[in-house]
């Protein structure tokens, strides 16, 4: 692996001539005072700084301050002393972090959840103080309709314009549909299988349900999550993973609850140790389990998406309503969408990026696990699943409960 993100002069002096064409923009009126600010903001210009260049500028005529419909209000842009990162465990690159606080002078405080339920959970509660959360796809909409997220400045978030056609207006989260606010920015996306250390376990490992073969017991790690755990069960029996039909759910609850002595650990952390430690089936997501090939080698560790189908997911950046500086936020999600940092960021986690661009700086070992066209036909993603979550969520404390 190698460090994608180039020369740090050459990168002052890159902000140096955006910054120079910015104020060319304004002194020709064709930026707003208002753009102007939001996108100085982003190249590592001080609030004050800023004034001073609009006084010499004397600003744009017939300036509006309303913005357009749907959008965003009026977001303070004073310079924080820190950012509040709420995400999940080893999912952030020290070496990204660093790099960010150097930037913009901005330190940033890093806490972990386990799930997507979990999140929602504690901002329900009345969480605050979280500046930036990273919850998937489904979540982002369920956190959307809920009032628990703030619309986001897109004009502050230029590198939003590199990120691929498919992610810039996902389901989950259509400018279209939310009458213009977007709530979210993507980070990666990856899939949902089966880690299988080959050297222990020398069966051919294909499907979800050679995770029910008895004489696996105490060899299999499941994720310690609903939604990933039923998934598979679901996907199993033949049926969707977004399941609001009560039968097909009870159907799948108990043949977790068969399953469950044959399962080691219910574990959403471990993942990468689980399989250098030994243990042969471990269900997990693709990054965190690819992880731990450097040490095993293809030989003795594989990835398995199972012939059923699989689950495929995006992560995001969003804003949790009371954030301490929303400003902070987009400043962090505009540096994360750079795409020499998108690369530093998918060399350390192993997942897959969001941003076409940064693919020349990504190491081939972990491009070569992105998912083909055939196994991406079998793919299925999280959806919203309303009223009926809650049936989930009965099911999986049964589960744990047997």
């Amino acid at each position: 692996m190698h460090d994608p993100t180039g020369d740090s002069t050459r990168e002052s002096a890159n902000d140096t001539k955006q910054l120079e064409s910015l104020i060319r923009d304004l002194t020709g009126e064709r930026i707003s005072r208002r753009r102007f600010l939001q996108r100085a903001a982003t190249l590592g210009l001080s609030a004050s700084a800023a004034g001073v260049v609009l006084a010499a500028c004397g600003g744009t005529k017939g300036e509006t301050t309303g913005g357009p419909a749907g959008s965003a209000p009026p977001l303070d842009t004073t310079p924080p002393k820190r950012l509040n990162l709420y995400t999940w465990a080893d999912y952030t690159p020290p070496s990204v972090v660093k790099k960010f606080e150097k930037k913009y002078g901005v330190k940033v405080d890093i806490s972990f959840f386990d799930d997507n339920e979990m999140l929602l959970s504690k901002l329900k509660a009345g969480a605050r103080g979280y500046d930036v959360i990273v919850p998937s796809d489904y979540m982002v909409h369920i956190l959307a309709k809920t009032g628990l997220l703030e619309p986001l400045h897109m004009d502050l978030i230029p590198n939003f314009a590199g990120v691929a056609e498919q992610f810039k207006k996902p389901s989950y989260d259509n400018l279209v549909e939310s009458g213009g606010k977007k709530f979210s920015v993507p980070y990666d996306w990856g899939t949902t299988g089966i880690g299988h250390r080959k050297d222990i376990v020398t069966d051919a490992i294909t499907k979800w349900a050679d995770l029910w073969n008895p004489k696996y017991k105490g060899k299999i790690n499941m994720l310690n999550d609903e939604r990933e755990v039923l998934m598979s069960a679901l996907l199993m029996l033949g049926y969707n993973e977004n399941c609001t039909d009560q039968a097909q759910l009870d159907e799948a609850t108990q043949k977790l609850i068969d399953q469950k002595p044959l399962v080691q650990a219910y574990d959403s952390i471990n993942m990468k140790r689980a399989v250098l430690t030994g243990v042969p089936l471990v269900q997990g997501w693709d990054g965190w389990l690819l992880m731990a090939l450097p040490n095993l080698g293809s030989k003795r560790l594989e990835y398995v998406l199972p012939l059923e189908g699989y689950n495929l997911y995006h992560d995001t950046f969003a804003i949790p309503v009371g954030a301490p500086s929303p400003y902070a936020a987009h400043l962090w999600m505009n540096f994360m969408l750079d795409p020499k940092i998108s690369a530093e960021t998918i060399n350390w986690t192993w997942y897959h990026t969001p941003v076409p661009a940064a693919k020349r700086w990504i190491g081939k070992i972990v491009l070569a696990f992105e998912p083909d066209d055939v196994a991406l036909q079998r793919a299925q993603q999280e959806e919203d699943l309303g009223a009926f979550a809650r049936q989930w969520t009965l099911a999986w404390e049964k589960i744990k409960s047997a």
